[in-house]
């Protein structure tokens, strides 16, 4: 006899353990390469904020009232929405209430499409351009305007519109 006919007869096992084993290995690199770039969209998400943030709680801290800047931030597709001056009241759902809480006004979160969520707080107040509102941001690219303004119940505000 030339060739072991057992060996032959286990072939085809061997190819399907391969396959299978391949097939699980190429899943899981898969899988770990959606969840890079789902951190990935989430990172640039909290940087975009992070500038808005920390240019408002500059404002909020050493500036005059009445002053303004002008601030470039690109909100990527992955982010669902961004609330600055509320807390999250039903869940990762977008707000559809607007009106701004005075206890709540130094808060800011952001929902992404995956449903992750995160919530802050922050030394500023935030308010949107109608000033008993809240502002309420989707993805995109913007040129915000930050203002420090003082109200009339002697609270100081930076709104973003």
């Amino acid at each position: 006899m030339l060739f072991d006919e057992k060996a032959v007869m286990g072939l085809p096992i061997y190819i399907t353990v391969a396959i299978v084993v391949a097939s699980v290995i190429i899943a899981a690199l898969s899988i770990s390469l959606y969840n890079i770039w789902l951190d990935s969209q989430y990172h640039k998400v909290q940087y975009e904020v992070d500038k808005i943030i920390s240019e408002a709680e500059n404002m909020f801290e050493y500036a005059d009232e009445g002053t303004m800047i002008t601030l470039h931030v690109a909100l990527p597709d992955s982010m669902r929405f961004a609330v600055f001056g509320s807390l999250p009241k039903n869940g990762i759902s977008e707000p559809d209430d607007l009106t701004l809480d005075e206890t709540a006004s130094n808060n800011y979160y952001f929902v992404m499409d995956d449903g992750r969520s995160s919530v802050y707080h922050s030394n500023a107040r935030f308010s949107s351009k109608n000033h008993d509102e809240i502002a309420l941001f989707h993805p995109g690219v913007y040129d915000l305007k930050l203002e420090l303004v003082k109200e009339v119940d002697g609270r100081t505000y930076v709104k973003i519109y």
